[in-house]
C-alpha cells in the first residue's frame, strides 16, 4: 500500500462518510409529506426497499444508530401495527410494486421474534413485490439471533445477513457493552450457508476503547478463520454530541490518532493478504462475490445501505428515521419513536427532513458517488449526462486537489481522475474536494474524522 500511518494523520479531518449527497446536515425541516408523496408518485420501478426495526435489548456504548432498547415486547406489536397503517395508505404508482431489495436495518431487526417477523414480511408483501432474484437481507445481532429465526428467515425468502461483530476482544467488548461469542457468529454463519444464504456480511469496528494492534489483530484472525463473504470495517465515530450515551464510554481508553491510523492500516492489509477485495471506504469482499465484481466493472453503488450492486434504483424508506432516496430527492421520517408512530397513529405527516436537488446537487452527486464507489471519474461521461465542461466547472475542485495528486493520491489523466492504491484509505477526502457544502457555517461539529 505504501500509506504510512503519518501521511493517514495529514489528512485527517472531520468529513462525510457520503451515504448522500448532500449530506443530511444540510436538509431542511419539513412539516408535509409532499415530498415523500412527489417521489413516490414518481418511483422508478424496480425500486428498493428499506424497513427500519429501532428495537435492541441493550445499548451498545459505541452505537451511533437510531434505537430504541426496549424490553417488552409490547412496543413491538404497536410498531408492526403503525408501519402496517403506513404501508397500506401509501401512495405507491400501483397497489403493489416491484423491488429489487428488501433490507431491515436497524436497531435489531433479530429483536422481532419469528411470528413477529412472518407478520412483517406479510405486511411487506402486500404492496412490494420482489423481482427473480431479489436480495432480501437482514442485519442482525448474533447474541440474540436464534436458529428459529434464521430458519424463518430463510423461508420467508432472507437470502443474505449482516452481523455486526465489531470485536472479538473480551476486555474491548466489555468496555462497550458489547457480548459477543465468536462460537455464536460462526454458528449462525454455518447455519446460513446451509440454507443457501450467500454474500454473508461481518461488521468489524476499529478504534474502540483499549484496542491496539496485537488485540486487533487477533480479531481479524478470528473472523478470517470463519471465511465471511463480505467484510466491513468501520471506524468508531465518537460523537457524543450527536449520541449521548456515549458520554458513558471511557475516551481515554480511546486509542489515539497514531495507533488508530495503524490499526486502519492493519485491517487492509490482513485482509488483502487473506485475498478480499477493498471496496470502497470501509468494505471487503471475496473476489468472487458479486460487490467485487460489480466494482471492477465499475457499477458499485452507495446509500444509506452502504454499498450496492444495484445503481440508480429509488429507495423507500419506512419506519422511524428511515431515509427515501428518489432520483431528484431525500426525505426522512421522524427520527425519534414516540413523535413518528404519533404521526402513523393520527393521519398526520411523518418527514422530518427533507431536500430537493437542484441540478448542480445531481451532478455533484454523480460525481462523489464515482468517486466513492469505483474510484475512477471519467469525465466525459459526467460531461455527457450533465451537459457541463469539466475541467471549467470544477476548477476549483481540481485546484484542492493538488497537495492529493502530489502526495500521490489520485492521478489526473487526459480523460479521467483516478484515485491510486495509496488514495484509496482517504477516499473521503478526494470526495470531499467535491463537495460545495463543507465551506458553509456549522453550529457545531457535523461529522466524524476520515481515519
Amino acid at each position: 500500500m505504501g500509506l504510512s500511518p503519518e501521511t493517514l494523520l495529514r489528512y485527517n479531518r472531520p468529513g462525510p462518510r457520503y451515504t448522500s449527497y448532500p449530506t443530511a446536515p444540510v436538509w431542511g425541516e419539513a412539516h408535509s409529506d409532499e415530498a415523500l408523496h412527489s417521489g413516490l408518485a414518481g418511483l422508478r420501478l424496480p425500486a428498493t426497499l428499506y424497513v427500519h426495526i429501532p428495537f435492541c435489548a441493550e445499548q451498545c456504548t459505541f452505537c451511533g444508530c437510531n434505537m430504541v432498547v426496549a424490553g417488552r415486547r409490547e412496543p413491538g406489536t404497536r410498531y408492526l401495527n403503525a408501519l402496517e397503517r403506513q404501508i397500506e395508505a401509501l401512495p405507491l404508482p400501483a397497489d403493489r410494486v416491484a423491488v429489487q431489495r428488501i433490507h431491515l436495518g436497524g436497531g435489531t431487526p433479530t429483536w422481532l421474534q419469528p411470528d413477529e417477523l412472518e407478520r412483517l414480511y406479510a405486511i411487506l408483501f402486500r404492496r412490494f413485490v420482489p423481482v427473480a432474484g431479489a436480495e432480501l437481507s437482514v442485519e442482525a445481532d448474533p447474541e440474540v439471533t436464534t436458529d428459529a429465526q434464521v430458519d424463518t428467515l430463510a423461508r420467508l425468502g432472507v437470502n443474505r445477513l449482516s452481523m455486526g461483530v465489531q470485536s472479538f476482544d473480551p476486555k474491548v467488548l466489555a468496555a462497550v457493552n458489547r457480548p459477543q461469542r465468536q462460537s455464536r457468529v460462526a454458528a449462525i454463519l454455518e447455519q446460513a450457508r446451509g440454507l443457501g444464504m450467500y454474500s454473508l456480511n461481518l461488521d468489524l469496528i476499529y478504534g474502540l476503547p483499549h484496542q491496539h494492534a496485537e488485540s486487533f489483530a487477533e480479531t481479524l484472525d478470528l473472523t478470517l478463520a470463519m471465511r465471511p463473504d463480505r467484510l466491513a470495517i468501520f471506524g468508531y465515530a465518537h460523537v457524543p454530541w450527536l449520541k449521548p450515551h456515549m458520554k458513558q464510554l471511557d475516551a481515554s481508553a480511546l486509542p489515539g490518532p497514531v495507533e488508530r491510523a495503524r490499526l486502519f492500516l492493519l485491517a487492509h492489509e490482513r485482509l488483502t493478504a487473506a485475498g478480499y477485495q477493498a471496496i470502497g471506504l470501509d468494505h471487503f469482499a471475496l473476489p468472487e462475490d458479486e460487490l467485487a465484481v460489480a466494482q471492477r466493472e465499475e457499477r458499485l453503488h452507495r446509500n444509506f445501505m452502504g454499498y450496492t450492486t444495484r445503481p440508480g434504483l429509488d429507495l423507500v424508506g419506512l419506519g422511524m428515521s428511515a431515509i427515501s432516496e428518489f432520483q431528484a430527492s431525500f426525505v426522512q421520517q421522524k427520527v425519534k419513536l414516540a413523535p413518528w408512530w404519533r404521526a402513523v397513529e393520527e393521519g398526520q405527516p411523518v418527514t422530518e427532513k427533507a431536500l430537493v436537488l437542484s441540478a448542480e446537487d445531481q451532478l455533484r452527486r454523480e460525481v462523489i458517488s464515482r468517486i466513492m464507489c469505483n474510484f475512477v471519474l471519467p469525465y466525459a461521461a459526467i460531461e455527457s449526462a450533465h451537459g457541463v465542461s469539466f475541467e471549467a466547472h470544477f476548477a476549483e475542485a481540481l485546484a484542492d486537489l493538488a497537495p492529493l495528486e502530489a502526495d500521490g493520491l489520485v492521478e489526473r489523466r487526459a480523460d479521467r481522475l483516478v484515485v491510486t492504491e495509496k488514495g484509496r484509505l482517504l477516499v473521503r477526502n478526494v470526495a470531499m474536494c467535491f463537495d460545495a457544502y463543507l465551506a458553509a457555517p456549522s453550529t457545531g461539529p457535523r461529522f466524524s474524522q476520515t481515519v
